[in-house]
């Protein structure tokens, strides 16, 4: 995630102010304090909090780049501790050390933690995750913007004050010219926001579904430690104000500022242990292992200085004195524990590394075994089952695929047939040949050789769904193969160690391809020429085979699907016409009919060659290689989602640059089906509803948006259970950031999906028209996404409002005529009066569908969960 310009620059100042301030904890000279800076505690204790929340709010900035949300809290974290770096800094003003302290004159006089309020107020809405309503969004939106703008002026003002002092006092001493501590206003303002931030984020944290609501709770918990002791900071500056002062006992004090202090760890310990932010997988890995390496070597050492501590201390009593009692018991224990884990501490250590890295162990012993077992392998397929089998027991990768070179075709290919062959004389193909060391597949960026490959290699790339291209290379250095690994299941990437060993198994791999190839060419002269070309005549076949033959043949009548060979249909005898996917996804899916069709693509019907399930296979439109790795990524978001309504996502496949996502087969139809044959029954229709609301809830907490809800994505099992279809797939071409023309007028508007500009994913609509800037289906949109507003959940609520509005009507309400027209009905929720078009299911229905679908979103539904409990109202009526 990319900060803005005055965040860099902002995380710039903070990074200046907190270094300066550590050197000015470790000088020598006393430290400074004006005169309203009396504190009940000593300087020195006042350098906990600036360390803690100095390196609690480092880790989550840094551990947190994916997650915006760990991003806000880690820059809140280290405003935090530059409030408490002034007095540090005064120390080096005092010194007078120069460059250094005109450097930390005038960064104590920049008061950074004015914009606290901003970072604490966006971090307030956006955790949990569960999507915001309207009222909420709005709050939180508010908040952050009044916090920005009273924090610039505060910033403004504080810095202000030290130009006119050194304009109004050149060559003044230094410690002479620093501004006062700021006013009553500045700390009871910034205060103020900061605590009302709090208090709407411990409001929020009822919304937590079921699932998250302990980590949330106890990290929010863990947050509002903090609370106690800015509430007696506000209510003492106040009371200042007044010419008074808040005493509390001195142990009060000291607990509220220890609580305050730790806000870090407890916050820390939610995170890395409960995982209540994304904080990346290796940093949060990272130090669970330096916290347990650390705490055992602490269990050797502390014990036995606590021994040597005591026993100097006491050097002036009697060792009769010094080993009597319960002294000698303790002294006893911190002897045995001490000497115990000093003598064990190697083991302790061992079995540490092997509980936090017994992949890399594992990894390590099975891979090295496996580069002495390969030379007993006698051809490439024996090879190719003996790699896919115990590298992906070492290393647990996605997927693996051994690519061995033919020279007899000057082709790359999977003995095991599971992925499309590639050729030898390609650009990728001597890339790989020419490396030494395993390749890295990020497409995305730009500084790997991998990403300038022609567009057409980088989609076999994408379709191989490799992360790590291992070469094979013979002895004269010329290209035998290569070893592709998918990501690694668990989400960690391949270490130096583990190239290091697939290095080694390449290096034994080329000794069985080159004997094998060697064998090869030398049965070769005995086999007939073509005439003319040297080469076997099966071989000039192969080679002569286009491309396109590797797509399946498809019946323009009925769908059917047959092998690329095949000439007419078996049932119903017409011509076949190519297909737009191929007969067999290489070792994963085999497609068997086309069952539907829509403004995204095409929906096949699929077997799973894998686990021998039916599948149904939607063909999406054609995209980037780049954009396909990252709708690879998001069907993986998807498909960790599941509930009883949603139809699950498998995975997502690329064909030449075609994206497929894979998901449960419906075989009860759909129902835009249903209501084509007429109207559904209201007590069939609520059900249905509130099963989808379930659904969108289950989304929306996930904090995923359907966008596109429509009667042909909601689909049935063989057994008549609805299930909403394709979420997240709106939202991942969203992502794409492509903009698409209008839908033409001879077109059926309700089988479009319009992608917006980058633009309106930001929530800063441009002023073309809304017709080629939207997501989803024109008929279903709310009067708020065509008029460009930010996504929320209130877009798929509208939408299942118009669904179950239409399967009472037994037809579509906003559909026919201009498009204009047809938009500008939608903008002003002119929807059919239900008490006219529907006045037998008034009193049950009718004040449901008023509010529902009302012009003016604050009167409808707020979450799914409400439009739930309407329903569930409404069935009672029924």
């Amino acid at each position: 995630m990319k900060n803005p310009a005055w965040e860099r620059l902002l995380l710039a100042l903070i990074g200046l102010k907190l270094g300066l301030a550590l050197v000015g904890v470790v000088s020598a000279s006393p430290y400074v304090v004006d005169a309203n800076g009396a504190t009940t505690l000593s300087s020195l204790m006042l350098v906990l909090p600036l360390c803690a929340y100095a390196l609690g709010g480092t880790l989550l900035w840094l551990g947190g780049r994916g997650d915006r949300r760990a991003v806000h809290l880690g820059i809140f974290f280290l405003l935090l501790a530059t409030s408490f770096s002034n007095r540090p800094l005064l120390r080096l003003v005092a010194s007078d050390s120069g460059l250094l302290g005109m450097a930390a004159l005038w960064l104590s006089s920049v008061h950074v933690d004015a914009f606290l309020p901003y970072f604490f107020w966006r971090f307030a809405g956006e955790f949990p995750a569960s999507p915001l309503s309207f009222r909420t969004r709005r709050i939180a939106d508010g908040g952050a913007l009044a916090s920005l703008a009273i924090g610039a002026a505060l910033f403004a003002l504080e810095l202000g004050c030290l130009v006119r002092n050194l304009l109004a006092r050149p060559g003044a001493p230094l410690d002479s010219i620093a501004p006062p501590k700021p006013s009553f206003a500045y700390y009871s303002v910034v205060l103020t926001l900061a605590m009302l931030a709090l208090a709407f984020l411990l409001w929020r944290a009822r919304t937590a579904t079921e699932a998250d609501g302990g980590r949330i709770r106890l990290f929010v918990a863990g947050l509002a430690g903090m609370a106690p002791f800015l509430l007696f900071v506000l209510m003492d500056v106040i009371a200042n104000v007044f010419d008074r002062s808040i005493a509390l006992p001195v142990p009060i004090y000291l607990l509220l500022f220890l609580l305050f202090s730790s806000v870090p760890f407890t916050t820390g310990y939610a995170v890395l242990v409960h995982r209540a932010l994304n904080i990346r997988l290796i940093a949060r890995r990272a130090l669970q292992y330096a916290l347990a390496r650390y705490s055992a070597i602490a269990l050797a050492v502390v014990p036995l200085l606590a021994l040597g501590a005591y026993l100097y201390t006491s050097r002036e009593e009697s060792l009769e004195t010094i080993f009597s009692g319960r002294r000698l018991l303790l002294l006893g224990s911190a002897v045995v524990v001490g000497a115990a884990a000093l003598r064990y501490r190697r083991t302790l250590l061992d079995a540490i590394d092997r509980q936090y890295f017994r992949e890399q162990y594992d990894a390590r012993r099975i891979l090295t075994l496996l580069v002495e077992r390969i030379r007993a392998m006698s051809s490439s397929a024996d090879l190719s089952g003996l790699l896919a089998r115990e590298v992906d027991l070492a290393l647990h990768p996605e997927g693996i695929s051994l690519m061995s070179f033919d020279p007899r075709s000057g082709l790359l290919a999977d003995p095991r047939n599971r992925n499309r062959r590639l050729d030898a004389s390609s650009e990728l193909a001597k890339l790989v040949g020419d490396a030494s060391d395993p390749l890295e597949v990020d497409l995305e960026d730009a500084r790997l050789p991998l990403a300038r490959l022609p567009e057409k290699e980088r989609h076999w790339l994408v379709d191989s769904g490799f992360r790590l291209i291992v070469p094979i290379l013979a002895r004269d250095g010329s290209l035998l193969g290569l070893i592709g690994l998918g990501e690694k299941k668990s989400g960690l990437p391949f270490l130096k160690e583990d190239r290091q060993l697939l290095h080694a198994i390449a290096s034994s791999a080329a000794w069985v391809l080159e004997l094998e190839q060697s064998q090869s060419m030398g049965s070769r002269r005995s086999w007939p020429d073509t005439p003319g070309t040297g080469t076997p005549a099966a071989v000039a076949d192969e080679e002569d085979t286009p491309t396109s033959a590797e797509l399946a043949k498809e019946c323009p009548n009925c769908g059917r699907l047959f092998r690329p060979f095949t000439v007419f249909c078996a049932t119903c005898s017409r011509r076949l016409e190519p297909s737009h996917v191929p007969y067999v996804l290489p070792g994963k899916f085999r497609f068997e009919r086309r069952i539907g069709t829509g403004g995204m693509g095409v929906v096949y019907r699929g077997a799973d060659l894998a686990l021998g399930r039916p599948v149904a296979v939607k063909t999406l439109r054609r995209v980037s290689p780049e954009d396909a790795m990252r709708l690879r990524r998001e069907a993986r978001t998807a498909a960790a989602v599941s509930h009883r309504h949603l139809a699950p996502v498998y995975g997502m496949e690329t064909w030449q640059g075609t994206p497929m996502l894979v998901m449960e087969l419906l075989e009860g139809g759909t129902l835009a089906q249903r209501i084509e044959k007429g109207r559904l029954d209201p007590a069939e229709t609520v059900e249905m509803g509130i099963a989808i609301a379930e659904a969108l809830e289950q989304l929306h907490a996930a904090d995923i948006l359907h966008r596109d809800i429509k009667p042909s994505n909601i689909g049935y099992t063989r057994d008549g259970v609805p299930k909403l279809m394709d979420f997240g797939i709106a939202r991942v071409m969203f992502d794409l950031r492509r903009d698409t023309l209008a839908v033409p007028p001879d077109e059926e508007p309700e089988d479009s999906v319009l992608s917006p500009p980058t633009s309106l994913w930001h929530g800063t609509p441009t002023a073309g028209t809304a017709s080629n800037q939207l997501v989803g289906t024109l008929g279903y949109l709310s009067p708020e996404a065509l008029d460009g507003k930010p996504a929320d959940t209130s877009f798929d609520l509208w939408s299942l409002s118009i669904v179950l509005y239409e399967c009472l009507l037994g037809r579509k309400i906003f559909s026919g005529g201009d498009m204009h027209n047809l938009m500008m009905r939608i903008r002003h929720g002119r929807v059919p009066e239900f008490s006219q078009v529907l006045p037998a299911l008034e009193g049950t229905l009718g004040e449901l569908f008023r509010s529902a679908l009302h012009r003016t979103q604050s009167r409808r539904p707020a979450s799914a969960s409400e439009l739930k409990r309407r329903l569930a109202a409404a069935r009672l009526r029924l």
